[in-house]
């Protein structure tokens, strides 16, 4: 906990010391002067834009807890899914944890068992990240082939960390097609077959290659569907934007921006505060586009995200506080039956 605790002070601090650098660097009167010409009509586009895609999403979500045979109502499944985007936006170190704790609260809310809850967390996960980086993918090909002076070790830790997503999404969707397991294979490699959690674990990958299957299809089609419109959405959200800071670039120039978006706030910095603008300063700047733009460009994303991660905070909260009377209850209960 002490551990987790001062990463997240160390990383804030180092997100902090970049974006000051930055800020410096570029010059705030150059950063106003771009966002002068943002109106607050297209900020609030911006917005409904950024809450599409997250309905989008918990809409993806909810066809896959459907397909589990479990009726979650919309409403419900967008406050879990702001909940765990409040938790990854703020505490990016805590790999995983906006998805567990929708799994979580699902299997304490609507009695789903807790195998099914994470699978079709860990279902949604994949739906979006194989359309992201079939996207990603090409935005950054399409940047490397534009841009002429790019650094060697750029080239090799792109190339490297594509490849590598790219190898380990294959052999995935390699051992689901063939319905060997990857959880057994690695429990039987480091000897762990009576590892607290190895039953909960396999059941979690027979649901998720259940759910990718030719019975399926229909269910899964419409959840590749869905992941494709919500990175449609993202292009649109990003040529709108840049159209209204003044700025009129090729189809293919969005998609490396909104790829590099996406790699920015990987890195588990909170808030990818300076990272964020760190990429894309680089990303514009190298597109001709220029750093005061760059920085504009995220201010605006990063205000409308908070929002969003704010109104997750909310029901974060709202739901913590339910779980901890739900626990605390059962506590008793289980003390009054002694």
């Amino acid at each position: 906990m002490i551990k987790r605790v001062l990463f997240f002070l160390f990383s804030l601090l180092v997100g902090l010391a970049l974006f000051g650098w930055i800020l410096n660097h570029v010059g705030w009167e150059n950063i106003k002067l771009a966002l002068g010409r943002f109106s607050f009509q297209a900020g609030l586009l911006i917005l409904l834009l950024t809450v599409l895609s997250a309905l989008v999403r918990s809409y993806r979500w909810g066809t896959i807890l459907k397909s589990q045979q479990y009726h979650v109502p919309l409403l419900r499944i967008f406050e879990y899914y702001l909940s765990g985007v409040s938790i990854a936006f703020f505490f990016p170190m805590v790999i995983f944890g906006g998805e567990i704790f929708r799994g979580y609260d699902l299997k304490e809310k609507y009695a789903i068992p807790w195998f099914k809850s994470i699978a079709s967390v860990i279902i949604d996960k994949i739906l979006e990240i194989t359309v992201y980086i079939a996207a990603a993918a090409f935005g950054i090909a399409f940047f490397i082939l534009k841009v002429a002076f790019i650094p060697a070790k750029f080239y090799f830790i792109v190339f490297l960390g594509t490849l590598l997503i790219v190898v380990l999404l294959g052999v995935l969707y390699f051992k689901i097609i063939k319905k060997e397991s990857i959880i057994r294979f690695f429990l039987k490699k480091l000897n762990a077959k009576n590892f607290n959690g190895a039953d909960t674990a396999i059941e979690v990958e027979k649901e998720i290659f259940r759910y990718f299957t030719l019975k399926n299809r229909k269910t899964l089609w419409k959840g590749i569907a869905l992941s494709i419109l919500h990175e449609l959405i993202l292009l649109g959200r990003a040529s709108l934007l840049l159209l209204f800071l003044g700025q009129e670039i090729s189809v293919f120039s969005i998609v490396s921006i909104v790829a590099f978006s996406s790699l920015a706030v990987l890195i588990p910095i909170p808030a990818a505060l300076g990272s964020h603008e760190a990429v894309q300063s680089f990303i514009f700047n190298s597109l001709g586009l220029g750093t005061d733009i760059a920085m504009a460009f995220v201010f605006i994303i990063r205000g409308v995200e908070l929002a969003l991660a704010l109104l997750g905070a909310v029901f974060f909260f709202k739901f913590g506080v339910q779980i901890l009377q739900s626990a605390v209850l059962k506590r008793i209960a289980r003390l009054i039956g002694k």
